[in-house]
C-alpha cells in the first residue's frame, strides 16, 4: 500500500508541476500564480480523457491522436536507452569486477573531472570535438546531430548516455568486488587451487550481480534525466523531443505533456524490466 500511495504522490506533483507554466502570469513585473487556472487546468484534462479529446494535440489548423505519433517516438528513446544500458552493464562487469584493482584509481579521477562538467557542456565538447577531428582528418567519422528521422546520430548519443552511469556503476561494483574477494568462500576457492578466472565468473560475478541489479534503478534514472539533454542537442527523435518540439512550435499543450511524461515513467519501467531479465538470464546460465 505504501508504494501506491507514493505513486499516486508522484502523480499529483506531475499533474501540478505540468500545469505550473501555464498558471505562472507575469502582472505589473512581478509573477503571480493563477491556482485557480492550475486546477481548471487539470479538471479539463481529466475530463477529456473521457471524452476523448485530451488523446488529441494541436499541430497547427489541424488535430492529430498523441497515440499515433506517440509510439514511434518511444520506440526510439526505448532503443537509445537500452542500447547504452547493455553497453554501461558490459563496461560495469568487465571494469568493476575483472579489473576492478586496475579502475580505481582513474575512476575516481574521472569521477571528479566529468562531476563538474554539465551534461549540456559535455555534449557540446563532445560535437566540437568530433568537428576538430572531421575537419583535421577531412573524413566524416561520426554525426554531430540528426540531420533527419532516416539519417539520426547514434555514436555520440549513446557515448553521453552511457559516460556518467558506466563510471558511477564501475565504482559501485568496484568496491562490491573489493569486498567479495576478501570472503571465506573465495580464499577457500584459492586454496582448492581453481583457477582466477573460473572463480571470478563463478563465484564473484554470481555474488555482485545482486549490487548490479539493486543499482539499476538509480542506472536508468541517470540516464533518463541525461535523455532529456542528448535528445534536445543531438536532435534525436524521442519523447522529451515530441514535447520541446511541439510545444516550440504549436504553443505549450497540457494534455501532450503530460502523456509524454507518463510515457517515460513506462519506459523506465520497460528498461527496468529489460535488463532484470538480461541479469536473470545471465544469473542462470552461471548456475549451470
Amino acid at each position: 500500500m505504501t508504494a501506491i500511495y507514493r505513486h499516486l504522490l508522484n502523480l499529483f506533483l506531475l499533474l501540478i508541476l505540468a500545469a505550473l507554466p501555464l498558471g505562472l502570469l507575469n502582472m505589473d513585473e512581478k509573477v503571480s500564480i493563477d491556482l485557480d487556472g492550475m486546477v481548471t487546468v487539470i479538471k479539463e484534462f481529466f475530463r477529456g480523457l473521457f471524452s476523448g479529446e485530451a488523446w488529441y494535440y494541436s499541430q497547427g489548423g489541424r488535430a492529430r491522436l498523441i497515440l499515433s505519433d506517440l509510439v514511434s517516438y518511444f520506440l526510439s528513446s526505448y532503443l537509445y536507452l537500452i542500447i547504452s544500458a547493455i553497453i554501461v552493464m558490459i563496461i560495469s562487469i568487465s571494469l568493476g569486477i575483472f579489473l576492478w584493482k586496475k579502475t580505481n584509481r582513474w575512476i575516481n579521477a574521472s569521477l571528479g573531472f566529468i562531476g563538474m562538467v554539465p551534461d549540456f557542456l559535455l555534449v557540446l565538447m563532445l560535437q566540437m570535438a568530433v568537428v576538430y577531428i572531421n575537419k583535421s582528418l577531412g573524413v566524416k567519422t561520426f554525426k554531430v546531430a540528426s540531420s533527419s528521422i532516416d539519417d539520426p546520430a547514434i555514436f555520440l548519443p549513446i557515448l553521453t548516455l552511457i559516460l556518467i552511469p558506466a563510471i558511477y556503476l564501475v565504482r559501485s561494483l568496484s568496491e562490491a568486488t573489493s569486498e567479495i574477494t576478501t570472503e571465506d568462500y573465495i580464499l577457500l576457492a584459492k586454496s582448492k587451487g581453481l583457477g582466477k578466472k573460473y572463480i571470478y565468473l563463478y563465484h564473484v560475478t554470481t555474488n555482485v550481480l545482486p549490487f548490479l541489479k539493486a543499482d539499476l534503478h538509480k542506472v536508468i534514472s541517470i540516464m533518463i534525466g541525461n535523455l532529456f539533454i542528448v535528445e534536445y542537442l543531438y536532435n534525436t527523435r524521442g519523447l522529451t523531443s515530441f514535447i520541446f518540439v511541439h510545444s516550440s512550435k504549436f504553443g505549450y499543450q497540457y494534455n501532450l505533456v503530460i502523456i509524454c511524461l507518463l510515457s517515460l515513467f513506462v519506459l523506465y519501467m520497460f528498461c527496468y524490466y529489460s535488463l532484470r531479465l538480461l541479469l536473470a538470464a545471465a544469473e542462470r546460465w552461471l548456475a549451470k
